[in-house]
């Protein structure tokens, strides 16, 4: 992989994508039911400052992904094993995700492992590209992504399957059920997630934008995750969201407008494709950028595709099934993974960083 840059135009894309991702098919906070909308809006707000410690760190090293500044601060051996866990941390739950997504409602006929093959290919040919082809191809996801929203949401509104009373009453069930919602899950889902861009970071062409850029991106996925649990809401019903496996599949599977316009479902196969496609490349990206730094081996073909071997099958192996997937993801993944590596160990690296800044010129 060659190191080039990319702009703020592009980060926004890359950023933008890879939070809609899979909380905009899975609707995150939907368990919180006709008040899901308010808890992306609010996890936002944890986003910006999560994302705010992440530039710290970035612009105290910005010529190093985070497994390279995490030995500075930490020192070479513990460095090094959390540098690991990093790295170890793949693609391969997002993976799952999708293949399951696929196999599940269009593929319903193809094994897991085809699916699986099919886009690990076509991860490790965009990995070969490089990150600056990638994020152009990505921007033009991006347009294509809000298009295809725009329209859905305008044959929503022609067809009228919004009914606004499906989001009545507002705090029914109390705050309670908002930030249960809301933690641990909704935090580090997708928010949380930005950590894998301290390792893009250095990619970019110009470090000033690094903290524009990328809160007016969280604002503006948190807006729009916050826009489309409205919407799914007030189509299906909070009570249909909940027990919906992929509330906007099964949403836009209802649209039927003069017996002419319907099965747009198709839509969201596309736009499912396109947001799984963009968030396991980036942490693929990730995955080749850090192991590649820790382990001192040339990010050369047959090392990406070592990795991708990994990632294809830590995704099938991560889980007996679907269910056993979700539940782990819901139940032990946000406190043994998310809280310590999204959030615990940032703030430990500002901490120490800061410290050591202040110790050096005492010292001398």
């Amino acid at each position: 992989m060659i190191k080039t840059k990319i702009d703020g135009i592009q980060l926004f894309c890359l950023m933008v994508v890879f939070m809609l991702g899979s909380a905009l098919l899975l609707d995150i906070g939907k368990g919180a039911k006709q008040d899901a909308w308010l808890v992306p809006l609010s996890a936002s707000f944890f986003g910006c400052l999560l994302f705010l410690v992440y530039i710290y760190l970035y612009k105290k090293y910005p010529e190093s992904p985070l497994t390279e500044y995490t030995i500075k601060i930490f020192g070479k051996y513990v460095g090094s094993i959390i540098s690991f866990c990093y790295v170890i941390y793949i693609a391969s739950r997002v993976l799952r995700d999708f293949e399951e997504l696929l196999t599940s409602t269009t593929y319903y006929r193809t094994s897991i492992v085809t699916v699986g093959i099919c886009m690990i290919f076509a991860l490790i040919y965009a990995i070969c590209v490089g990150i600056e082809g990638f994020s152009r191809v990505t921007c033009l996801c991006f347009s294509i992504i809000l298009i295809t929203f725009l329209t859905l949401n305008s044959l929503y509104i022609i067809g009228g399957y919004i009914k606004v009373e499906n989001l009545q009453p507002v705090l029914g069930g109390g705050i309670k059920k908002v930030w249960k919602e809301l933690f641990l899950l909704g935090m580090t889902v997708p928010f949380g997630e930005l950590i894998t861009f301290t390792m893009i970071l250095p990619y970019l062409n110009k470090t000033s934008k690094a903290l524009k850029v990328g809160l007016f991106a969280i604002v503006i996925s948190g807006l729009w995750l916050s826009f489309n649990g409205l919407v799914l809401t007030s189509v299906l019903g909070a009570d249909t969201t909940l027990r919906s496996t992929f509330p906007a599949f099964t949403a836009a599977s209802h649209i039927n407008i003069g017996n002419f316009i319907q099965r747009l479902d198709t839509f969201i196969i596309v736009l499912m494709v396109m947001l799984g496609f963009v968030k396991i490349a980036i942490y693929f990206f990730c995955a080749v950028i850090g192991a590649s730094g820790l382990f001192r081996i040339k990010a050369s073909p047959p090392f990406i595709y070592f990795i991708g071997i990994i990632i294809f099958f830590s995704s099938l192996m991560i889980a007996p099934s679907y269910q056993a997937h979700i539940a782990e993801g819901l139940k032990v993944v946000p406190y043994f993974f998310h809280l310590p590596f999204h959030i615990g160990i940032p703030l430990l690296l500002l901490v120490t960083a800061y410290i050591k800044q202040k110790i050096k010129p005492a010292a001398l």
